[in-house]
């Protein structure tokens, strides 16, 4: 392992270690609240960069789990790709780790493990020996309006999916593992609604995102109340807007601060399914430009909706900021470490404190 490598680690918690003296005490409350492995992007990101590719997680479990104690969480989000093993002996110690430091853990798996038997036994199998019972997936990596050039290009990806899902049941049947599906900037709530209820599996819901449906012009508590009867897991954030001359830029802000009706949407996902735990994900970066006024913004619907762009010009974008929103581009590794985990560390403290979590 190089220097470069090691020193790395040593940062991964050493900021964030300073703000767990009393913090436990202070924050502890009855909610089950977790933190999505994403709320630590740019460790993530840092990471692979400073590994040149090696082969090694950009942040590896047992330091997420770590960050996750030191945040005084409940529970932690974590991805397959943070584990450095498979192998029994691996996992048995990082169940251990979570075990003592009184965390619940979800397993986050990209997509391809619902389209092969086999990867998605592997996938159930790793779950089961971490003690997991629910896996988030987002069946799009990236973002409908940047991904897509035509309603045709749309719906292959939708159709793909409407065929594939239905031959899962035997599967989340036979596992008993609870899948939650990302509303992650592809699938409308009514859409994400349609293709749950296909398949017609109690095993198989939505990880609700409080905020990634905005950018299809979606308000974030119409979103949380068509899905909470699916919720399986959750992505708690808030967001902030600002119209720009192609349409609004969207970030994640620090809870409590943002447009979102925290409270209400927390209620609305409790009184549907009162177990949902609610699972931070606070991405500290610049905002995501949501171009809904050029055309190529809606090549993946039959026409443009300005009906439905009016509505949320009249409803959600009069609750937009005038100020700038937070970046991070330009600024050292150790100046965006130190915004991440004040970030967590105020979205934290507002869950306890405010949401009662």
């Amino acid at each position: 392992m190089g220097e470069g490598r090691r020193s790395f680690l040593r940062t991964l918690g050493g900021t964030a270690l300073g703000l767990a003296s009393g913090a436990r005490a202070a924050m502890a409350g009855p909610g089950r609240y977790g933190i999505a492995f994403t709320s630590f992007a740019v460790r993530l990101q840092r990471g692979r960069d400073l590994i040149h590719g090696a082969g090694e997680p950009g942040l590896p479990a047992d330091a997420f789990v770590d960050l996750c104690r030191t945040f005084a969480a409940d529970g932690c989000q974590l991805d397959l790709a943070q584990l450095a093993s498979t192998e029994p002996a691996y996992l048995d110690g990082l169940r251990r780790r979570l075990t003592e430091g009184g965390l619940f853990v979800e397993l986050s798996v990209s997509a391809s493990a619902l389209e092969d038997d086999q990867r998605f036994a592997a996938a159930a199998d790793v779950a089961r020996r971490l003690g997991a019972t629910r896996l988030r997936v987002a069946l799009l990596n990236g973002r409908r309006y940047q991904d897509f050039r035509s309603l045709a290009a749309w719906r292959e990806f939708a159709d793909h999916w409407r065929r594939t899902l239905p031959r899962l049941k035997p599967l989340l049947d036979r596992h008993r593992l609870a899948v939650g599906l990302e509303n992650h900037k592809d699938w409308r709530a009514d859409e994400l609604v349609e293709l749950i209820q296909s398949v017609d599996s109690p095993f198989l819901g939505a990880c609700i995102d409080f905020g990634n449906n905005l950018s299809l012009l979606e308000d974030p508590l119409e979103t949380v109340t068509k899905l909470a009867p699916y919720a399986v897991t959750t992505h708690l954030k808030d967001m902030a807007v600002r119209p720009y001359d192609r349409g609004f830029q969207m970030s994640e802000v620090p809870l409590g601060t943002g447009l979102c009706p925290l409270a209400r949407m927390i209620e609305i996902i409790r009184g549907a399914r009162p177990e949902t735990p609610f699972v931070l994900e606070m991405i500290t970066r610049d905002p995501l430009d949501i171009p809904c006024l050029d055309d190529v913004y809606w090549a993946t619907y039959p026409k443009r909706d300005d009906a439905l762009l009016e509505q949320f010009r009249s409803t959600v974008l009069t609750r937009a900021t005038t100020e700038p929103l937070p970046r991070v581009s330009g600024s050292s590794l150790e100046a965006m470490i130190a915004a991440e985990d004040e970030n967590v560390r105020l979205s934290t403290a507002f869950a306890r404190q405010s949401l009662h979590l």
